[in-house]
């Protein structure tokens, strides 16, 4: 009687003591760190931010970043019942997975559909362009007012398209005197014709005759 006593009173302890572990557990720094940064975007909606697009491609990282951490730390044993302290207060693994889960969704639901609405503006411009026009306008020149000779605007795709000149300008006002800047491409058709042409000078406007 007392054998059997002494083995369930041995057994009971070897449990309170696997809980008492599971409990102590401590939280790596750099989990809790990713867990809290993410914890920042719950409850974001981008009508909050400035920069929406940018924010939530910042949810969507964090969250992710948040994700990946917490699953590698269950792979090396973390209990999911251990608790990390956040900017939101403390919660368990388990509910922190919960919360990075959503706020990477959330993220990349923002992220996406601006992306998105922010490519479908340039749509009209790539049918009308091909070759060398097309590259230079996604690489380099899609977000770009476009002037061509003489400092005329271009608007439209299709005055994109019959140009044989593509300038962009802007004015540097660091020094003493502001200094303008202008660069041109020429085109034959759809076809670059030689190399960027570059001018400048002193004032806050390029005069209509560096547009050539």
């Amino acid at each position: 009687m007392f054998r059997k006593i002494s083995v369930a009173a041995t057994l009971l302890c070897m449990a309170l003591s696997g809980s008492a572990l599971v409990i102590a557990q401590k939280v790596a720094k750099d989990l809790e760190d990713a867990v809290s940064e993410a914890s920042i975007w719950v409850g974001w909606k981008p009508d909050d931010s400035l920069y929406p697009k940018q924010d939530g491609k910042k949810s969507l990282e964090d969250g992710k970043t948040c994700l990946d951490k917490i699953d590698e730390a269950l792979s090396k044993g973390l209990a999911a019942s251990a608790v990390v302290e956040t900017q939101k207060g403390k919660m368990t693994i388990t509910e922190a997975r919960e919360m990075c889960v959503s706020v990477r969704n959330a993220g990349q639901k923002v992220f996406g559909d601006l992306t998105e609405a922010e490519e479908a503006q340039y749509e009209p411009f790539r049918k009308v362009l091909s070759g060398d026009k097309l590259s230079l306008y996604n690489d380099r020149l899609k977000k770009y007012k476009l002037y061509g000779v003489g400092g005329r605007v271009l608007k439209t795709p299709e005055a994109y398209r019959d140009s044989p000149l593509w300038c962009t300008t802007g004015v540097n006002r660091e020094g003493i005197v502001p200094v303008w800047s202008v660069d041109c491409w020429h085109f034959k058709g759809m076809s670059k014709v030689g190399s960027v042409e570059s001018r400048t000078g002193s004032g806050d406007e390029a005069p209509s005759s560096a547009f050539r």
